[in-house]
């Protein structure tokens, strides 16, 4: 039973035959092996299934106890109810030793009013809640028994009835103990006041948010449960989830009374035949209410629906009523089979063949298989497993009992589909042939339903290799794993892991990144025409190219396009093709291309292709690469092959350097998709994606998230979620002192300060050069004064975002703003209140952030910056001390003529953003307008013109005194309008921000001297009981002080002190000069 020694165990478990038990009851081996020093008769162990029912399914965090006659793990019987997500079916669990958490706050709600009364009682919350073997699960329901109320009185006379409270949040994990004096226990008022039937209020704890994930090198020793199903189910790649195993093989799951329909003695078990336009075939239909299926509605594994018929959007199954009920059917038994494997890039790889082919063996001899011909068989393999076995064995021979002992445990990675492509059965009654008969009881004693397989009767020949059109399994085995891109579902369900393959892959537009409009949509409008022979004589080229920016899912577009249409996905770097010589270059894509026809149907990427632009000759002749030749003549051969086989190869190219790619290169695509960044619709559902499975606070929200990450490609949200999983666990490690492991199988919920934190680190790395786009946290509360400029800066870019109708005509908007006006007056942060007011993201710029040494990358980082704001939209872009990259043309001697160059550039953005929409918006910022190109300033570009100057009243003055120091401790004596009336009116806002900042180093510099004078004097009367001496600052505030102590209030002394020692920013004479600037730009008097 034991599988793995040291800190993990694996084996099977049974139902433990006390009902009144409250732990798992283990071998006395398995004991040993886990807890070699054990000092106690229980450990806590988190238990976590083999086949996880989820995409990240939860372990339970429970005690465990040895038992010395137990030859397997005995569970409680309430435990295989209340816990499916772990023991949904007899294969094995994972035993890991943990450590238990103590919950810092844990929010509990009785079910019952006779619960709530009881609740009220400090003993029964200590011989029960607070009791040391009482794990609380957030999503649970915690049974408590009467007895432990003893005679308190607070109950009614039910004694049979347990008292039943449902855990509503546990914190900082999702499973722990609750102690009192360390955790903080809300207890809620119940909304029923009897609990009518207590399994209406149970939580299945499966469906429940599942828990954090963390990659197992983390951990170290300790794992996690596995996050891939094994493969050991026929026709199928997986058992799948909740679906048991010893019935997946040849089940169809529906309602329990559509079943029972189907059999004549009312089973929810029964045997009927499946039939559809491709055939018929025998089936086991098994009704289940707990699925919540609809009425009319099946599931089963992916390959079985295949076989049954099901392969189309538009196509229907038929379940018939047959006469076998749940008995078994009279279905012969093969004579022999012949299988051919299906052309994949793993099935034509000969390093995996040994290691498929065992796996095929197995999965007939595991019990007899019920195949028809035509049927395809799916088996799964990890090929780390099976290349690392490879390179061990002697001349491509590999061990059998080694690859079955490492992939019992290996998480699978691949899948090989077989066909059936012949059954021979004995001798049929003369006068019958096959195909012919009509009653179904005939049909099926016949074989034509399907005949059985038996390791031990039916011989078994693999020969050859087939083309065919698969059906799509990366949803059934690889859901949350990263290991496959699953194309998601949409409606309610699109975040959910999969529990039906069939038809989950078809398209709508309710998802943004499946709608037609999206570049999946373009894709499959072009490859759709492959099941048609018509598109094959009209010569209808399928090469596409894909262009976007790194990480902005051209790969995982592929890869659903090849789920969708049921093709093999085929992937090939194109730096990886590069040789010694072009010789050596065009050898390696030729067989390539030709691997690719053998995999046919297949997708075959070729990922980067701008490295096909680096090879030898290029840089010489100046030409384009002789690889492209090649490269057209791979690609039309494919198109040929498609003429002949009737199975295309889609060559698709990618890249997010467009610009580097040769011109012949480019040519070989009849159709480009361009790869936008996401818009914020389209960034919620990627976001709920890559959230799926996760267990998040109540505090998180994925639309405030969505509109957080302007301009962040699936990439850049993919490394959100992870860095804030990081964050998660390192804060709850903190907080805990807990080991790693052990918090990761308790569960960990997400808060938003992680995701907060994750999100600056994502910023961080996004960009190296110039910054991210965010929407920043100024609001008008912190711009004093400019009442009138802020009305005219809203009037220009709030009115195209409140009124897009008004622009809808033609009418061109005024989407450039120019601050000008003496230094410190407020500018910058006056763009920063407008971006926060509007909720847009800003976007600044800095003028040196824009030189570089090389030729023409000055002006690509300013197309740079422009296409940033474009998908950051709606976006403010400021661009700060704007007269340094953009001063007058042909003043100035630079070599090359950079900043000449920049300003051009700079000049066709902007028209282009007069024309593009009002979703971007420019606001520049200079002290100097007068050394501008004067180009900038025509309309369409900069041609608002407001002019930021001093505050020319003392009640201006005062309102920004009042800005500065919303968050300040003023004395009550302290007069902010007689401060105001004793500044000179060539202050600037800068200015103010200074003498308020030294007001406040006075004031506690002030407070610091009290301070030390206290503590004199309490040192100068010598040593204080239980204190040190002499007593130093730090401990006197730690211990000592008063709040009313350590208080800094700032005085009127303080801004006179500020006030006499502060020198203005700007001279008179040189308000004087900004004064003749302003009558130059403006038309205002001054």
């Amino acid at each position: 039973m034991l599988d793995a020694a040291g800190p993990v165990c694996q084996l099977s478990f049974a139902a433990a035959r006390d009902d009144e038990s409250d732990a798992l009851f283990v071998p006395q081996a398995v004991w040993i092996s886990l807890f070699p020093q054990a000092d106690r008769s229980q450990q806590c162990v988190a238990v976590a299934s083999l086949r996880p029912t989820t995409s990240a399914s939860r372990s339970m965090v429970c005690w465990a106890r040895s038992h010395e006659d137990a030859d397997r793990a005995l569970v409680p019987p309430a435990w295989l109810a209340s816990h499916g997500h772990v023991f949904h079916d007899n294969t094995a669990i994972t035993l890991i030793p943990v450590k238990l958490v103590t919950l810092t706050e844990a929010i509990i709600t009785p079910l019952s009013e006779d619960a709530y009364a009881a609740a009220s009682s400090e003993a029964f919350l200590d011989s029960t809640v607070f009791h040391d073997n009482t794990i609380l699960r957030q999503g649970h329901i915690s049974s408590f028994s009467r007895e432990a109320l003893g005679m308190n009185g607070h109950v009614s006379d039910t004694p049979t009835t347990a008292l039943l409270y449902r855990i509503e949040m546990a914190e900082p994990v999702l499973q722990g103990r609750a102690r009192r004096g360390e955790t903080r226990l809300v207890l809620l008022q119940p909304e029923d006041s009897e609990l009518d039937d207590s399994a209406s209020h149970g939580v299945d704890f499966e469906d429940e948010d599942d828990a954090f994930e963390i990659d197992e090198a983390f951990l170290g020793n300790t794992i996690s449960a596995s996050q891939t199903p094994r493969s050991t189910a026929a026709n199928g790649a997986t058992d799948g989830p909740m679906y048991n195993s010893s019935l997946g093989h040849h089940s169809v799951f529906t309602v329990a009374s559509l079943a029972a329909s189907l059999s004549a003695a009312d089973d929810c078990t029964v045997y009927s035949i499946a039939q559809s336009i491709h055939g018929r075939r025998l089936v086991k239909v098994v009704g289940d209410d707990a699925l919540s299926l609809h009425t009319c509605e099946a599931r089963g594994s992916p390959v079985l629906l295949h076989n049954a018929g099901f392969r189309a959007a538009d196509s229907d199954l038929t379940l018939l009523p047959s006469s076998f009920g749940s008995g078994p059917p009279p279905v012969p038994t093969a004579r022999s089979v012949t299988i051919s494997r299906v052309g994949s890039p793993v099935s034509i790889n000969k390093q995996h063949q040994t290691s498929f082919l065992l796996k095929l063996k197995h999965h007939f001899e595991d019990r007899k298989r019920l195949v028809k011909k035509g049927d395809m068989i799916a088996v799964s393999l990890d090929t780390n497993v099976a290349r690392s076995a490879q390179a061990d064995g002697e001349e491509g021979h590999v061990e059998e009992g080694r690859v079955e002992v490492e992939e019992r445990v290996a998480a699978a990675n691949a899948v090989v589909f077989f066909i059936v492509t012949n059954v021979e059965l004995d001798t049929l009654p003369n006068g019958v042939q096959a195909g012919t008969a009509r009653d179904a009881y005939a049909a099926t004693t016949y074989g034509e339903l399907g005949c059985w397989v038996d390791s031990g009767v039916t011989r078994m020949i693999q020969s050859g290799v087939d083309h065919a059109y698969v059906p799509a399994v990366e949803e059934y085995l690889f859901y949350g794993t990263g290991l496959r891109p699953v194309l998601p579902k949409d409606g309610k369900d699109a975040g959910s892991p999969p529990t039906s393959v069939a038809g989950s892959l078809l398209t709508s537009t309710g998802s943004p990144l499946t709608s037609a409009t999206s570049p999946f949509g373009q894709f499959l409008n072009i490859v759709s025409v492959i099941h048609s022979r018509r598109a094959v004589d009209l010569d209808l080229k399928l090469s596409v190219l894909l262009k976007g920016a790194r990480g902005c899912g051209k790969y995982t577009c592929a890869s659903w396009i090849a789920q969708r249409m049921g093709m093999h996905l085929m992937e090939i770097n194109c730096y990886d093709l590069l040789g010694d010589n072009d010789t050596q270059t065009q050898a390696t894509m030729k067989m390539r291309f030709a691997q690719a026809a053998e995999c046919s149907p297949c997708v075959l990427v070729l990922r980067h292709i701008d490295a096909l632009a680096q090879t030898s000759k290029v840089q010489e002749s100046g030409k384009e690469p002789s690889i492209v030749n090649v490269l057209r003549e791979c690609v039309d051969e494919a198109q040929q092959a498609w003429r002949v086989t009737e199975y295309p190869v889609v060559v698709v190219g990618t890249t997010s350097e467009p610009g580097q790619v040769p011109m012949g290169v480019l040519s070989c695509f009849k159709h480009e998709i361009n790869f936008e960044a996401p818009d914020e619709a389209t960034r919620h559902a990627m976001l709920e994606m890559s959230m799926a499975g996760l267990t998040t606070s109540p505090d998180v929200s994925v639309a405030h998230l969505a509109q957080q990450t302007a301009a962040l490609v699936a990439a850049n949200l993919n490394d959100l979620v992870r860095h804030a999983k990081a964050t998660a666990v390192g804060r709850t490690v903190r907080l805990t002192g807990s080991d790693a492991g052990s918090l990761v199988a308790a569960g960990i919920s997400l808060t938003a300060h992680d995701f907060d934190t994750a999100l600056n680190k994502v910023r961080a790395s996004y960009s190296t050069k110039v910054g991210a786009p965010k929407i920043p946290n100024v609001t008008w509360d912190d711009v004093g004064g400019l009442a009138d400029v802020k009305a005219d800066i809203l009037d220009t870019i709030q009115l195209p975002l409140d009124h897009p109708e008004l622009f809808a005509s033609g009418m061109k908007q005024r989407s450039g703003i120019l601050l000008y006006g003496p230094p410190g007056t407020g500018k910058t942060l006056l763009a920063k209140a407008v971006a926060t007011s509007c909720s847009l993201n800003f976007f600044s710029v800095k003028g040196p952030e824009l030189l570089n040494m090389y030729i023409g990358e000055s002006e690509a980082n300013v197309r740079r910056v422009f296409q940033r704001a474009r998908d950051a939209r709606p976006c403010v872009v400021f661009f700060d001390e704007l007269d340094s990259i953009a001063p007058k043309r042909g003043n100035h001697g630079d070599s090359g003529g950079v900043m000449d160059r920049i300003v051009s550039q700079l000049l066709a953005e902007l028209d282009g953003m007069a024309s593009g929409g009002a979703d971007v918006f420019v606001i520049g910022a200079t002290n100097r307008p007068d050394l501008l190109d004067p180009a900038l300033l025509r309309p369409g570009r900069f041609d608002r013109m407001l002019y930021l100057g001093v505050s020319d009243t003392h009640e201006a003055q005062l309102r920004i005194l009042e800005a500065l120091t919303r968050k300040f401790k003023l004395d009550p004596a302290l007069d902010l309008r007689v401060i105001s009336e004793r500044c000179p009116f060539n202050y600037t806002g800068a200015d103010f921000y200074a003498l308020c900042s030294d007001a406040m180093l006075n004031a506690m510099s002030r407070k610091a001297e009290e301070l030390e004078e206290v503590i004199s004097s309490i040192n100068g009367k010598g040593p204080l009981s239980d204190h040190p001496y002499p007593l130093t600052p730090q401990y006197y505030l730690a211990e000592l002080a008063s709040p009313g102590e350590i208080e800094v209030l700032v005085r009127t002394e303080d801004f006179d002190v500020a006030l006499r020692n502060l020198v203005p920013s700007v001279s008179q004479g040189e308000m004087d000069h900004y004064r003749e600037v302003q009558k130059r730009f403006s038309q205002v008097d001054s």
